[in-house]
C-alpha cells in the first residue's frame, strides 16, 4: 500500500507539479466527467449492496431462533383483531377510533377507558395506518424482550440446563441476547416514529411531553441507542472503552422501568400487558443476579500466577461447591480487587491437567485492565482473587457429537482444553489450533493433555523460533508452520476417520515405534535373500510402510541446530541403500567384534541400533496429512448422510477473528454439519484498530504527502 501510495505522489510530481500543488482549476469539461463518475459510483454501490441482498440465506435466517420468532409471530396475531376494534370505540360510520362519550378527548388526542386516558385516538385511514403499525410492533417485542433478560440470568441458565427442559433451549444464550438487542434497537424507533407521525397529523404531538406514555416513550428512545448501538457498532467498540460500555449498558434498567408505565394494565386484554412482563423480568433479573453475587461467588486466597510476554495463566484452588455446579470446563468471571474492586471480567476455565480439582485461567494482554494485571505481575504474588461461576458456555455442547473437530484462534485454546480434558476418553476430539506466539505455544503444548483418537494440528504463524523438542514433533500431534487452510483441513479430517485413510492413533508415537521395529526386521529378511534385486526389495519395504498408514520419501532429511537456519534441508538418495547401508555397517562391525566380549558387543549393537532409528525416523513420513489437500475429501464428506453420520460430527470455534470464524460457518453450511461458536471478537476489532492508527502514521509521515499538503 505504501508502495503505492509512494509511486502515485512520485507520478503526480513529476507530470503536473502545478497540480499537486493545488494552483491548476478543474475544466468545466473534467468537473462533469467527475460528476458522471461519482453517479457511476453511486450505482456502482447500489448494485453491490442488492447482489449482497439477493444471496441472504432467506431460510437460514428464518430457522434461526425458531421459537422466538414463532412467538413474535403469534404475538402479532393475537393483536391485530383489537388494532381496528378498539375496545369498540371505533364510529361505525367513519371507522376512526375515537371517544364516542367526548369530543373534547377526541380532540386532545386520548380516549378515557377504565380510569386512565389513553393516546390512541386515530382519525383517517393514514392514523389507523400508522396505529396499527405501532401496535404491531409494539407486540412483536415482547418475547425479544423477555429473551434479552432471560438469556442474562446465569444462574437460571445453569440450572436449566441440568433438566430435560434444556432440549428446548437455545445453546448460544449470548447469540440470542445479541439478536434480541438489535431487533429492540431497530423496532423501537419504528414503533415510536409512528407514533410521533400519527400525535402530530392531529396536532396533539403534545403528549409526547404531556402524557405518561410520551414521557416514558421518550425515555426507553434516549436510552435503547445508548444501551445496544455501543454494543453493536463495531466503531463504538474500537473508540470507546468496553468498562464505559459495560456501565452504560445497565440503563437497561431505565428502558425497562420507562416501559413499565408505557401503558396501563386497564387495557388488557386489548394491550397494557407490558408492565406485568417486564416487572417479572426485572425481579427475575434481579433475583438471579443476587444469587449468583451472594451463593456463586467465592474468593480464592491464594493464586498462582504465571507471567508470559503476551499474557498471564492463573491457577486457582476452588472449592468443593464450585466443583459441584459444574466440574468441566465453562465461563467465570474474575476480578482482582488489588487491580481494580469493581471489574469483573469474563474468561473460559480449563482444567489444570496435573491437579482436576484445580481450575486454570489464561488472560491475554489486550485492553487496559489485563495489561494493567500484566504489569503488576511483574513482581511475583500470589494475592487473592474474586471468581464468580462458573457458568455453561456454548463449548458445552461438545457432549452432543461423538466427533469433535475443534478450532481455535489465539487465547480460545483454552475452552479446547476443557472440552479435551472432558471427552478425551469416550470420543474423538480433533484440534486444529492456529497461534503466533511462541511462548504461549509452547507453554500449553507443554502443560496440555492431547487425546489420542485425534488428531491435534497446532499452525505456528509467529516468527520467533520454537524451541527444538517442540518443533519436531510429528505424532498424531504435528506442529506446521503458516496458516491453516480450514476449507481442506475440516473436510480431510471427516474423510480420513471416516474412510479409515487417515486414523489419528496410526501415529501415535508408540505405534510409530512398532512400525519402525517392523521394517527393520523386514529389512533384516529382504537382506537375506540374494534372489531379488534392490528395486524390488524397495517395493516391497514401501508396501510395508503404506499398509501401517505411512511411506517413505525418498530423501534422507537432515535438521539443523535451533541456533542454525530453519529451513530443512534434503539430499536426494536411495531408501533402499540408504538402510541397507546402515545393515551392512551393522553386520561389518559384527565381523570384528570378539564374540567373548558381550558389553562391547553390544554397545555396538546399541549405537548401530540407534542409527537405523535415526534414519527410519528421517524417512518415515505420514501416509496421510489432513493438512494437504486431499482429492476425494470434500465429494466424500458431501457423500455422507446427514441425519446417520454428521450428526454425530461438531465443529466448534473459539476466537477473536471474525473473519477466521467466517470460515466454519462456511464449511458448517457446506456439508450441514453443526458449529457452536464462543467468540470475542472485541480483541479483533482492538487489533484492526491499531494496525489501521499504525499505517495511518505512516501514511502521514510520508514526506510527499506532507509536501503535497502543505507546499510552502
Amino acid at each position: 500500500d505504501l508502495k503505492k501510495h509512494n509511486s502515485r505522489f512520485s507520478d503526480v510530481f513529476e507530470e503536473n507539479p502545478r497540480s499537486a500543488h493545488g494552483l491548476n482549476q478543474p475544466t468545466k469539461q473534467e468537473k462533469k466527467s467527475k460528476d458522471s463518475s461519482f453517479v457511476n459510483c453511486i450505482g456502482d454501490t447500489i448494485a453491490k449492496v442488492t447482489e449482497r441482498l439477493m444471496k441472504v440465506n432467506v431460510k437460514k435466517h428464518i430457522k434461526k431462533f425458531r421459537a422466538v420468532k414463532i412467538a413474535q409471530i403469534l404475538c402479532v396475531v393475537y393483536i391485530l383483531p383489537f388494532c381496528t376494534q378498539f375496545l369498540g370505540l371505533v364510529d361505525p360510520e367513519t371507522g376512526n377510533i375515537m371517544d364516542m362519550s367526548s369530543p373534547t378527548n377526541t380532540a386532545n388526542g386520548v380516549i378515557y377507558v377504565n380510569g386512565d386516558y389513553r393516546p390512541v385516538v386515530a382519525m383517517g385511514k393514514l392514523q389507523v395506518a400508522c396505529l396499527v403499525i405501532s401496535r404491531m410492533s409494539a407486540f412483536s417485542l415482547y418475547p425479544v424482550m423477555i429473551a434479552v433478560f432471560l438469556s442474562k440470568c446465569r444462574a437460571t441458565s445453569s440450572v436449566l440446563s441440568k433438566i430435560h427442559v434444556s432440549e428446548f433451549l437455545m445453546q448460544d444464550n449470548h447469540e440470542l441476547h445479541e439478536y434480541a438487542g438489535r431487533y429492540i434497537a431497530v423496532v423501537v424507533w419504528i414503533h415510536t416514529f409512528f407514533h410521533l407521525l400519527r400525535w402530530a397529523l392531529q396536532g396533539n404531538i403534545e403528549l409526547l411531553w404531556t402524557h405518561k406514555t410520551g414521557i416514558s416513550g421518550f425515555v426507553v428512545v434516549v436510552a435503547t441507542p445508548i444501551i445496544t448501538v455501543l454494543m453493536i457498532s463495531d466503531k463504538c467498540k474500537r473508540r470507546i472503552k468496553y468498562e464505559i460500555r459495560k456501565g452504560l449498558h445497565y440503563l437497561f434498567y431505565v428502558f425497562a422501568v420507562g416501559l413499565c408505565f408505557h401503558a396501563p394494565t386497564s387495557g388488557i386484554p386489548n394491550g397494557g400487558f407490558i408492565a406485568p412482563v417486564l416487572g417479572f423480568c426485572i425481579a427475575l433479573y434481579a433475583l438471579d443476579a443476587s444469587y449468583v453475587y451472594v451463593f456463586m461467588t467465592e474468593k480464592i486466597d491464594t493464586t498462582i500466577f504465571h507471567v508470559l510476554p503476551s499474557g498471564v495463566e492463573m491457577t486457582m484452588a476452588v472449592s468443593e461447591s464450585f466443583q459441584k455446579r459444574m466440574n468441566k470446563g465453562g465461563i467465570a468471571y474474575v476480578c482482582l480487587p488489588w487491580v481494580s474492586k469493581t471489574q469483573w471480567h469474563a474468561f473460559s476455565l480449563f482444567e489444570d491437567p496435573r491437579n482436576n480439582q484445580k481450575k486454570q485461567v489464561f488472560m491475554l494482554k489486550t485492553g487496559d485492565w489485563t495489561t494493567a494485571v500484566h504489569d503488576a505481575l511483574q513482581r511475583k504474588t500470589v494475592r487473592p482473587m474474586w471468581i464468580s461461576g462458573p457458568f455453561i458456555s456454548p463449548f458445552n455442547a461438545a457432549v452432543l457429537y461423538d466427533n469433535q473437530i475443534l478450532v481455535a484462534s489465539g487465547i480460545g485454546i483454552t475452552p479446547a482444553l476443557s472440552v479435551i480434558n472432558a471427552h478425551k476418553e469416550l470420543r474423538r476430539v480433533n484440534l486444529i489450533w492456529a497461534c503466533r506466539d511462541a511462548a504461549m505455544l509452547e507453554f500449553y503444548i507443554e502443560h496440555m493433555i492431547v487425546n489420542s483418537d485425534g488428531w491435534n494440528l497446532i499452525f505456528y504463524t509467529g516468527k520467533d523460533s520454537l524451541d527444538p523438542a517442540v518443533d519436531g514433533m510429528n505424532t498424531n500431534v504435528c506442529i506446521l508452520k503458516g496458516r491453516p487452510d480450514l476449507e481442506a483441513v475440516i473436510p480431510n479430517i471427516i474423510y480420513g476417520i471416516e474412510s479409515g485413510e487417515g486414523l489419528p492413533e496410526k501415529y501415535l508415537e508408540s505405534e510409530r515405534e512398532q512400525v519402525k521395529r517392523r521394517l527393520a526386521d523386514k529389512l533384516l529378511e529382504l537382506e537375506g535373500r540374494d534372489d531379488m534385486r534392490r528395486s524390488q526389495k524397495r517395493f516391497e519395504l514401501n508396501e510395508l510402510a503404506q499398509s501401517q498408514g505411512y511411506r517413505l520419501e525418498n530423501h534422507q532429511t537432515v535438521l539443523r541446530q535451533r541456533e542454525g537456519s530453519k529451513v530443512v534441508q534434503t539430499r536426494k538418495g536411495s531408501i533402499y541403500g540408504s538402510l541397507a547401508n546402515s545393515m551392512k555397517d551393522w553386520k561389518m562391525d559384527g565381523n570384528f567384534i570378539d564374540s567373548d566380549n558381550t558389553v562391547v558387543d553390544t554397545l555396538h549393537q546399541s549405537k548401530h541400533q540407534n542409527l537405523m532409528d535415526k534414519r527410519l525416523s528421517h524417512m518415515l513420513e505420514f501416509g496421510f496429512k489432513p493438512w494437504e489437500h486431499q482429492t476425494p475429501a470434500s465429494e466424500f464428506v458431501s457423500s455422507l448422510g446427514k441425519s446417520s453420520v454428521l450428526n454425530t460430527w461438531g465443529v466448534l470455534y473459539c476466537g477473536g477473528s471474525k473473519p477466521v470464524e467466517a470460515t466454519p460457518r462456511r464449511i458448517s453450511k457446506e456439508y450441514q454439519i453443526n458449529l457452536n461458536t464462543e467468540s470475542f471478537p472485541w480483541l479483533f476489532f482492538k487489533w484492526v484498530y491499531r494496525s489501521v492508527v499504525f499505517r495511518m502514521n505512516i501514511f502521514l509521515y510520508n514526506d510527499k504527502f506532507l509536501l503535497a499538503c502543505f507546499p510552502h
